[in-house]
C-alpha cells in the first residue's frame, strides 16, 4: 500500500530517501570505528608497564579496590618505581577490606592472601626481574580468583624506562624470538647476572667502553656480522665468551713469553742433543725438554719467529686471539694491514667482540661453531672455543641459564631440538672425533652428563 507524505506525493514503504540512508550508514561506520578504537586503546593500555601505586581489583574483597606497592629498588617511570614479578603477597598487593571467602567475611585480605605466579607479564627485565604489565594477573589460591591490575599508574605511555631500566615492551616484539630481534641491555645483564664488566687491573678498555650499553651494542653487531643469527647460535656464543675471561679483562693475564720461540730454544736444543742418549735424556728432565721441543716447533708453525712475538701476540678479545698467524688472519678479514697493532683487539670494544665472532665462525680448529649450536651440541662448541675442557661445568651452567632467560624452548619457532638443554657425551658429535674417542677424554666428559 502506498503512503502519502506531507506534500501529498506517493512513495513506496520500501524506499528510504537517499539522505536518510547516508546518515544511517555514517552512524554505523562511526559506531564501528569507536568500537575499534576502544579495543585498540584497551590493548595498548594492557601493555603499559606497572608502577608504584597502580590500582588493583579483587572481587572477593569487601573493598575490591587495592593498590600496588613496589618494595624492591627498581628503575623508575614518571618518578615511581617499576613493578616486577617479584612483587607478591600482602606487602605488595594492598587491599583494605576483608575476604568474602573467609568465614563470616571477617578476615582481612592480608591475613589469608595466598598468591601464585604472575601471568601475562612483559618480556623485559628490570633489576633482573620481568616487568609487570597492566594486562598481568596473579591468582589468589585462597579465593580461587585472579587479582587484576585495573590501571598501570602511568599518566601516559612512556617511550622508555628512566635511569637504568629496560625499555617498555614493544607489542610488535611480543611474538618474536631472538632469531628475529637483537638483545637489549637488560637481556645481556640477565645472562651474566649483572656482574660488573672488565674490572681487572690489566684490562686496557677505556672506561666509557665498560658499560652494558656499549657492550650490548658491540655484541649485537658482532653476532650480526658473523652469522650468529638464531636463538641457539646466540645462546651458545654468549655462554662461551663469558667463560673465556669471565668478562673481567680483554687481555691475557700471563706475559705471553710461553708463546715465544726464544723461551724454548734451550730445551729444543737439549732434546736434539739428548734424544739418542736415553739415560742422559731421562736424567735431565724428559717432560720439560719434550715440552720445550714441541712448543718451539709450535711457535715457528704459528709464525711467532721473532723474539718478543710471544708477548706481542698473546691472548686478546673475548675469545683471546693468540699467535701471529691468527692476528694476521683477523686483520686480513677486517681489511687492515698484517702489521696492524694487535692491541686494538683488546682496547677497542668493537674488535673485542667482533674478533670473538670471527673466531667462532671462521678460525676454530673445529670449523664454524654455528653448526654445533644449531644442533644444541654444547660439548663440541665448548671444545671448539677452548680446545679442551677448561671451565666445562661453568660453560654448561652459562648455557642453561641463557637458554632459560631467552625462553628458547617456549618461544623459538625455528629450533626443533626435542631434548633442548640436555647434554651427554653419547648425543654429541664429539664422540665421533679422534680426540673425543680417547678413553680419558670420554670419561672426563661423561662425568658431567645430564
Amino acid at each position: 500500500m502506498d503512503r502519502v507524505n506531507n506534500d501529498g506525493d506517493n512513495t513506496t514503504p520500501e524506499t528510504v530517501p537517499d539522505n536518510e540512508q547516508q546518515r544511517a550508514d555514517n552512524r554505523r561506520k562511526m559506531e564501528d570505528k569507536r568500537a575499534e578504537d576502544a579495543e585498540k586503546e584497551k590493548a595498548e593500555a594492557g601493555l603499559k608497564v606497572v608502577i608504584d601505586t597502580a590500582t588493583l581489583e579483587c572481587t572477593l574483597c569487601t573493598n575490591p579496590k587495592g593498590i600496588m606497592v613496589v618494595n624492591y629498588n627498581t628503575p623508575t617511570i614518571q618518578e615511581k618505581k617499576t613493578a616486577t614479578v617479584k612483587e607478591k603477597g600482602p606487602k605488595s598487593l594492598v587491599f583494605t577490606g576483608n575476604c568474602l571467602k573467609s568465614p563470616n567475611a571477617a578476615l582481612p585480605c592480608a591475613s589469608v592472601m595466598k598468591v601464585g605466579e604472575w601471568k601475562k607479564v612483559g618480556t623485559y627485565l628490570s633489576q633482573e626481574q620481568l616487568v609487570l604489565l597492566q594486562q598481568s594477573t596473579i591468582p589468589c589460591n585462597y579465593g580461587q580468583i585472579d587479582i587484576k591490575i585495573t590501571d598501570s599508574g602511568q599518566i601516559h605511555q612512556p617511550d622508555s624506562i628512566e635511569a637504568k631500566g629496560a625499555p617498555v615492551p614493544d607489542p610488535k616484539d611480543d611474538n618474536k624470538c631472538f632469531c628475529e630481534k637483537e638483545f637489549t641491555e637488560d637481556d645481556i645483564k640477565s645472562f651474566y647476572n649483572s656482574k660488573k664488566l672488565f674490572t681487572a687491573k690489566n684490562c686496557p678498555l677505556p672506561e666509557n667502553m665498560k658499560s652494558y650499553k656499549e657492550f650490548t651494542t658491540a655484541l649485537n653487531k658482532a653476532m650480526k656480522d658473523n652469522n650468529i643469527n638464531s636463538c641457539l647460535r646466540k645462546a651458545h656464543f654468549l655462554a662461551q665468551i663469558e667463560a673465556e675471561t669471565r668478562l673481567d679483562t680483554t687481555l691475557e693475564y700471563d706475559d705471553g713469553w710461553d708463546y715465544d720461540q726464544s723461551t724454548h730454544i734451550e730445551n729444543y736444543n737439549k732434546y736434539l742433543l739428548f734424544k739418542k742418549d736415553k739415560i742422559k735424556y731421562k736424567e735431565n728432565g724428559t717432560a720439560q725438554i719434550q715440552r720445550g721441543y714441541n712448543r718451539y716447533l709450535e711457535c715457528l708453525k704459528r709464525e711467532n719467529n721473532v723474539k718478543g712475538d710471544g708477548p706481542k701476540y698473546k691472548g686478546r678479545g673475548l675469545i683471546q686471539l693468540t699467535w701471529k698467524d691468527t692476528y694476521k688472519a683477523y686483520f686480513l678479514k677486517i681489511n687492515k694491514p698484517a702489521t696492524e697493532d694487535p692491541d686494538i683487539v683488546a682496547n677497542d670494544l668493537a674488535h673485542v667482540c667482533n674478533s670473538a665472532g670471527w673466531y667462532w665462525r671462521e678460525q676454530s680448529a673445529w670449523g664454524d661453531l654455528n653448526k654445533f649450536a644449531d644442533n644444541d651440541d654444547f660439548i663440541s662448541a665448548a671444545v671448539g672455543v677452548n680446545g679442551g675442557l677448561t671451565g666445562f661445568k661453568h660453560r654448561k651452567e652459562n648455557l642453561k641459564r641463557i637458554l632459560k632467560n631467552m625462553k628458547v624452548k617456549e618461544n623459538c619457532k625455528n629450533q626443533k631440538i626435542k631434548d633442548l638443554g640436555v647434554y651427554k657425551y653419547e648425543t654429541s658429535a664429539i664422540k665421533n672425533s679422534n680426540w673425543g674417542k680417547k678413553d680419558k677424554i670420554k670419561k672426563s666428559i661423561q662425568q658431567y652428563d645430564d
